[in-house]
């Protein structure tokens, strides 16, 4: 279903009165989507936890964001409203059911209630920072950012300083400039890159596939943040994608002299809490039932896009 009725620039597909089963969290909820529960991550919005199965701290501001979201969502009959979800895309609806999902295969979207934008809310009373880790709102760029703006300067939320002294905490003045640094580069490859046809992951996947099926060259704007996943004797493989739409980098040889330097500026560059996203030229092929890419030269990676 397309509209372009939710106070959007741009028109966009949305999916109208989506039951809510469950409020997972802050900005994880799950709704009713072609007769099973999926589940939906809001965009650009990043509450702080109140349960952690990873390296995020557990906050007092994670539980109270929680806490708001069920009320949000609740009727006054106890019953969970009707929501309404928007993709950031015009793309067919069965296109964007497959493409938008983050790496655990929860949809990526806006939430509308009653023509409420729920992720402005958020950002605009505090309980989450304007989320640009994945880049630019390409719909609500302003919007969000005159929310975080307003957030900030009333001290709400999470900018309240009684608040962000309390422990355990999230260090938002060492997150805030690594996002940003990340945000512009997404914002070039999406001016520059995708112009002279480089692939994303996430978003490219069937021309990945269909690359590797025929073993072309491809240029592919690849995440490195989660640096490497899995070591052996001779070699190491990282990740990047979903799932379901995953590319493999093989580095051989991780303990030869030649390939030192290539894993010292991942690490050093890369990896962690350096640049993250690169662009990497190479060959690509299907081993097993992912496409791969071998990267054993510098000359293989890049800050820039090519040229045509």
């Amino acid at each position: 279903m397309k509209s372009d009725n939710l106070n959007s620039k741009n028109k966009t597909t949305i999916i109208k009165n989506l039951q809510t089963t469950k409020v997972v969290d802050g900005d994880t909820i799950k709704v009713l989507l072609n007769d099973k529960r999926e589940s939906i991550r809001l965009h650009y919005v990043d509450t702080e936890e109140s349960y952690s199965e990873y390296t995020k701290p557990v906050t007092d501001m994670g539980k109270q964001s929680t806490e708001m979201a069920i009320k949000y969502f609740t009727l006054p009959n106890g019953e969970l409203a009707e929501v309404d979800i928007e993709f950031e895309a015009d793309d067919p609806l069965e296109k964007c059911l497959e493409k938008y999902r983050d790496h655990q295969g929860r949809l990526i979207t806006y939430v509308h209630k009653n023509g409420e934008n729920f992720n402005i809310k958020l950002i605009k009373e505090g309980w989450s920072p304007y989320f640009i880790k994945y880049g630019y709102s390409q719909l609500y760029h302003q919007e969000m950012m005159v929310a975080e703006m307003e957030a900030q300067a009333n001290n709400l939320g999470i900018w309240n300083p009684e608040i962000s002294q309390r422990k355990p905490k999230r260090n938002y003045s060492l997150l805030l400039p690594w996002w940003a640094l990340r945000a512009g580069i997404v914002e070039n490859y999406r001016t520059y890159g995708i112009a002279v046809g480089v692939l994303d992951v996430r978003l490219d996947f069937p021309k990945i596939l269909a690359a590797a099926e025929a073993g072309e060259y491809i240029t592919v704007f690849f995440d490195l943040q989660g640096g490497i996943n899995r070591r052996f004797d001779n070699g190491a493989l990282v990740y990047d994608g979903t799932r379901n739409h995953q590319l493999k980098l093989w580095i051989p040889d991780i303990n030869s002299a030649e390939i030192k330097p290539l894993l010292q500026l991942l690490k050093n560059r890369y990896f962690g809490l350096g640049r993250g996203y690169v662009y990497i030229t190479g060959q690509v092929n299907m081993y097993r039932d992912k496409p791969e890419i071998i990267l054993s030269d510098i000359k293989q990676l890049s800050d820039f896009p090519p040229y045509r």
